[in-house]
């Protein structure tokens, strides 16, 4: 439903904000999104490093769960007040505007709207982010799921509402943050009574232990500093080397790369809760088969999505931008498959993050995020934006092979295997994907015929995958699918994998 709602919200957004606004400002737009995510790292890596914590100590710790909780939250709420005092700084001394290149025109409603969406931010996510967090362990996770898919509708409908009734970046900002206040506010009053319900809320405050985890996640934060400015702060590098216009032509064209990139989010965030059980008992089948629905979902939905995307793109992509923005299939083609080497690595990524394993972390993205900025710096002026995505590539192909070495370094260290097996049939799926996108670029007179081959090939490669897997992994790969299917079928699909009804 949130990658529904997401498509959906751009393919109405993006032409109406490129309608009514011009470039420059759709771009600032964009830029606030992006800073904010940025600059909000620290807090958002405290969150997560709780919500790991969390999931290791497990619902049978109750009360520990509670005073960590309860401990973290003053002291998130103290770490988000100092962040919104530094980028008030930050945005006052002109730093921000200048660091980003920004027209004169367009500092003030660009600071403006920079410094409303900050302290919205501080008010409401630092709430809901940890407290969520806290009960996911308790089952509650899709109940924050199902508020994430509200939010976005929500807040995308108020902000193309707002510029279709002619409203300029500050207004818009404003009726965004209003809505997103109200959201927020009302998730924080549920999820509240619920911690209470769930006896959370401890009066037992340790400030010291408190500020010792926050210090703890600090390196999480360099980690995921890293990690916005390989995939986010590309925008900020390309906007000085190729100027505004091909900064919003890459931004746009990784729309559905970002799609893409939440379709893994939707299948790696619900299973993390279970896969940290399973690596706790050292259940390597259960293991193994959390694993293969990821794998599967890049077998089965986002290579045949890519593809399809490459093939259709040209047409529909001059018809989404209203012909503003020149489409190009080789960066398209680019994007695509560096969102496909992440979601091939997220079984690595996931036992690496889940297990708080933070040195191992920050390495690899030192090391992929230097590799993507230098080849940006390099490429860029040699092949414009292109080098940028071919940077991007490298940089998520790089962060493959080390989140995967840590992965199996650890999973031995427990007596446990890596699914390498597994691992290499999930990654000719990457093949054919590069293969059939260069071949439907290249050909473009044949791109129909190149698109069924690639398809096809594809089936085959699926087969393979599927041949290999334990019998539990397509037990549980088939009843996640099975959810999706008619009720009428699903006896006759049970009866073929061997589940009983």
């Amino acid at each position: 439903m949130r990658i529904a709602v997401t498509i959906f919200s751009q393919v109405i957004a993006v032409p109406v904000y490129l309608h009514y606004w011009s470039i420059e400002t759709y771009g600032a737009w964009i830029l606030v999104q992006s800073i904010v995510s940025f600059l909000t790292i620290f807090d958002i890596a405290h969150h997560n490093y709780l919500g790991n914590e969390f999931l290791k100590i497990g619902k049978q710790k109750r009360e520990v769960i509670g005073e960590v909780f309860s401990t973290g939250i003053v002291v998130a709420f103290l770490v988000s007040i100092v962040t919104f005092l530094v980028i008030c700084a930050l945005t006052f001394s002109g730093t921000i505007s200048h660091w980003v290149g920004m027209e004169k025109a367009s500092i003030h409603p660009f600071e403006t709207s920079l410094l409303l969406t900050c302290g919205t931010w501080v008010l409401t996510i630092t709430f809901t982010g940890l407290l969520g967090r806290a009960l996911n362990p308790f089952g509650y996770f899709p109940l924050s799921a199902w508020s994430g898919v509200l939010f976005a509708i929500f807040s995308t409908a108020a902000s193309v509402a707002a510029v279709y009734f002619g409203a300029g970046l500050v207004a818009t900002t404003v009726v965004t943050c209003i809505v997103t206040f109200l959201c927020h506010s009302t998730l924080s009053i549920i999820l509240f009574r619920i911690a209470r319900q769930e006896n959370l809320i401890s009066r037992k405050l340790d400030l010291a232990k408190g500020f010792s985890r926050f210090f703890a996640s600090l390196a999480l934060g360099v980690q995921s500093g890293l990690e916005i400015l390989r995939q986010q702060g590309v925008r900020f590098i390309l906007l000085p080397l190729s100027g505004m216009t091909q900064m919003i032509a890459f931004s746009t064209m990784r729309t559905g790369a970002n799609l893409a990139l939440q379709g893994v989010g939707t299948i790696t965030g619900p299973l993390m809760p279970e896969l940290m059980a399973f690596l706790g008992n050292r259940d390597q089948p259960r293991t193994e088969s959390a694993f293969s629905v990821i794998w599967l979902m890049l077998c089965v939905v986002l290579v045949p999505a890519v593809l399809v995307l490459q093939y259709a793109a040209p047409v529909l992509f001059p018809m989404w931008t209203q012909g503003k923005i020149e489409f190009d299939p080789v960066l398209f083609a680019l994007l695509s498959l560096a969102v496909l080497v992440y979601a091939l690595a997220q079984p690595a990524i996931a036992v690496v993050t889940g297990n708080n394993l933070v040195r191992e972390q920050v390495l690899i993205s030192t090391i992929a995020t230097f590799i993507t900025v230098a080849g940006i710096y390099l490429l860029v002026p040699l092949t414009g934006v292109r080098g940028a995505a071919l940077a991007l590539l490298l940089g998520e192909s790089i962060s493959l092979f080390f989140y995967v070495q840590s992965a199996r370094k650890w999973l031995s260290g427990v007596g446990m295997r890596w699914p390498t097996s597994a691992f290499v049939n999930a990654s000719l799926s990457l093949v054919v994907a590069a293969v059939g996108m260069a071949a439907i670029t290249s050909f473009q007179t044949y791109a129909g015929l190149c698109l069924v081959f690639a398809l096809i090939s594809q089936v085959f490669v699926l087969i393979a995958y599927w041949s290999q897997l334990p019998s539990i992994a397509r037990q549980s790969a088939s009843a996640q699918a099975v959810r999706f299917v008619p009720r009428l079928l699903r006896k006759q699909l049970n009866k073929a994998v061997g589940i009983k009804s």
